[in-house]
């Protein structure tokens, strides 16, 4: 088999590879970033399930998608807002994080499959640093 081929048999494959190991997240991210830079609470909080753990302050769940878009302007704060425009999701057994340090405290987002597809914000967590 000549250099070319081996080569080109190499690239496909490691494309193959890389396209089976895309579970769609990275579709899906940007379009959150979006909704999140634009304040659209109603496509932030598109496919989560509720009740919600939301640890901020006093503040440790979120019953509905109701009370998510009509609080949306304390729930999530500007310091969220720039997390996801600047933070890298990792991935973990349950989907995807991504953690930013604010107020004194840690701070990390979840995002895990959505039932029809694509991926859901699935809660915050408070913690030290």
């Amino acid at each position: 088999m000549s250099a070319f081929w081996r080569i080109a048999l190499s690239s496909f494959l490691l494309a193959s590879a890389a396209t089976a190991a895309d579970d769609g997240f990275s579709e899906w991210w940007p379009q959150f970033q979006a909704a999140v830079k634009s304040g659209d609470a109603r496509a932030i909080s598109a496919n989560s399930k509720f009740p919600m753990q939301w640890e901020l302050g006093s503040i440790r769940e979120v019953k509905s998608r109701g009370e998510f878009i009509a609080r949306f302007k304390t729930l999530f704060t500007a310091d969220m807002t720039r997390a996801v425009a600047a933070e890298k999701p990792v991935q973990i057994p349950e989907g995807y994080m991504i953690t930013w340090q604010a107020r004194g405290n840690e701070y990390s987002f979840y995002f895990h499959p959505a039932a029809g597809g694509g991926f859901a914000l699935a809660g915050l967590s408070e913690g030290p640093p």
